[in-house]
């Protein structure tokens, strides 16, 4: 099982280090496990991203169309989302106070570690996602969120370190 965080994602879209490596991790995840999951906040993360890009000239009109409908495609069909709050997902925000103090982490990036943490307790405890005891990978490309994630204790994957 995958967690993605916006900075692994955006490669999936658009063509920067790390785009192959992330690209083969999510088709093996979705050919095997259909379970690439992603905080409710990187939705805004990623539009926000191509329209920066399509004010910053580096997208035209046509390619920030086709991007956009095709992030929302997988959103709707191909990434899991962990809500913040549902009342099964709520507990996503008890992680963040913590997290804010031990870590030096923007508030986007909280949300996504508590989030991967919350499924990751989730996963060890068999709830909704199939059997216990599944495994799951931290993908992410932003080298403070990475080290949070990694001192939390959760395996951590960098699609531009496997490039």
């Amino acid at each position: 099982m995958l967690y993605v965080d916006s900075s692994a994602l955006i490669k999936h879209y658009i063509r920067e280090a790390g785009t192959d490596a992330l690209n083969a991790k999510l088709s093996q995840e979705l050919i095997h496990h259909p379970s690439v999951f992603i905080s409710v906040v990187g939705y805004a993360e990623v539009l926000a991203t191509f329209a920066r890009r399509r004010k910053e000239s580096l997208l035209s009109k046509r390619e920030y169309g086709q991007l956009r409908q095709r992030f929302r495609d997988d959103w709707m069909f191909e990434l899991a989302e962990v809500e913040l709050t549902a009342p099964l997902t709520a507990p996503v925000l008890l992680f963040v106070p913590n997290l804010v103090t031990e870590h030096p982490l923007k508030a986007s990036d909280a949300i996504h570690l508590a989030s991967a943490l919350w499924l990751s307790d989730a996963l060890r405890l068999g709830v909704n996602f199939g059997p216990a005891n599944r495994s799951m990978t931290f993908v992410c490309s932003d080298k403070r969120l990475k080290n949070a994630a990694s001192s939390e204790g959760l395996e951590v994957v960098d699609p531009e370190d496997q490039s």
